[in-house]
């Protein structure tokens, strides 16, 4: 992302959704605000989830454990699952991403 789309990006608030598919990260929509974000994030997880027979999932978070956990939360609730996992992601991830990052992962079995 350029210098010039990050300043926009930030004074309209827009929130970036990647995805990774086969080794490759993609952008996937635009979401203004960040509650936007989070609750379009989970519905693509839940929607995720649904295409599966089964799954593993976890929310992964750099510096941001509170709202990650509240995420978890709500996954686990509407996907009728015990618990979702949290875990902060490495350095390397998170030289790239920066503080304040919440990521969601479905991985089919």
């Amino acid at each position: 992302m350029g210098a010039a789309a990050a300043l926009l990006g930030s004074a309209l608030a827009v929130k970036p959704l990647l995805t990774i598919t086969d080794g490759l990260v993609m952008p996937l929509e635009k979401v203004r605000t960040t509650s936007k974000a989070l609750a379009r994030m989970e519905a693509l997880a839940c929607e995720a989830c649904e295409a599966c027979e089964g799954f593993d999932i976890g929310v992964q978070h750099l510096a941001n454990p509170g709202v990650a956990e509240q995420v978890a939360e709500r996954l686990a609730s509407t996907l009728e699952i015990e618990s979702v996992p949290v875990d902060e992601v490495g350095a390397v991830i998170g030289a790239h991403v920066g503080p304040g990052t919440v990521a969601v992962t479905v991985t089919p079995h």
